[in-house]
């Protein structure tokens, strides 16, 4: 009977790690999804300030307040967006130069004015597929978290921790790099995956830029106004 009843709790046991094992290795992956989801989140916010320095680089070409107040009403840019802010930033040359060809310094000026609105149109889009990747990424993770919660009896699983002692834990590499023996006093918490939230990072939304030819005719009336107050001056923009 005695022999029986070892074994049973032999078995038991068994079953017990190998569910423990499965909990760990699939632990191991929402681990890695998240390690993942932290470096797409931190590109998308790079590439959030590269394409905010495109829109310093507009405010940079018209020269003053006036002119780039008529240029975000032209798109429709709210003020109290993330990019208006970008609009009279201080612009840093080390962004991308503009080769524009020309008969005359207007002429230039004007070509320089558009392409910079084109490449901002584009990098806008770059930004946007980006940003959109990052928050499929971040549903993904999510539905693999509730699955994951709802296959293991996380109860359980703690229990059975908990009656193990350190250097068994340790020696077994039950835990592997998720916790350390003095986090076993807290793993009830350690335990449950939080959801993860785009808050975390907040990334700004991308912005819906119109299309460069439905107002192509706006915007070179603003250069040329711009232009025509400033012409002096930009000769030393536009060589």
């Amino acid at each position: 009977m005695i022999m029986e009843d070892d074994l049973i709790l032999s078995l038991t046991r068994q079953v017990q790690e190998e569910v423990v094992e499965n909990y760990l290795r699939e632990r191991r992956l929402i681990d890695l999804q998240l390690e993942e989801i932290e470096e797409l989140a931190q590109k998308t916010l790079k590439k959030a300030a590269k394409t905010g320095r495109r829109f310093s680089r507009i405010g940079y070409l018209l020269i003053d307040d006036e002119f780039r107040e008529r240029w975000r009403v032209m798109v429709g840019l709210p003020q109290e967006s993330y990019w208006y802010c970008w609009l009279t930033e201080e612009f840093k040359h080390n962004t991308r130069f503009i080769t524009v060809t020309a008969l005359t310094h207007k002429g230039r000026f004007k070509r320089l004015v558009h392409e910079a609105y084109k490449r901002l149109v584009e990098r806008m889009e770059e930004y946007r597929k980006l940003y959109e990747h990052l928050c499929q990424e971040i549903n993904a993770v999510n539905l693999n978290i509730q699955t994951f919660h709802r296959n293991f009896d996380l109860l359980s699983i703690i229990q059975f921790l908990k009656s193990m002692d350190v250097v068994e834990l340790e020696r077994k590499k039950f835990l592997g790099g998720n916790f350390s023996p003095e986090e076993l006093t807290s793993i009830d918490k350690a335990m449950y995956f939080k959801p993860v939230r785009l808050e975390q990072w907040n990334p700004p939304p991308p912005f819906d830029l119109p299309a460069h030819t439905t107002i192509e005719k706006k915007l070179d009336q603003l250069a040329s106004d711009v232009y025509a107050k400033y012409g002096w001056r930009l000769r030393e923009i536009v060589k």
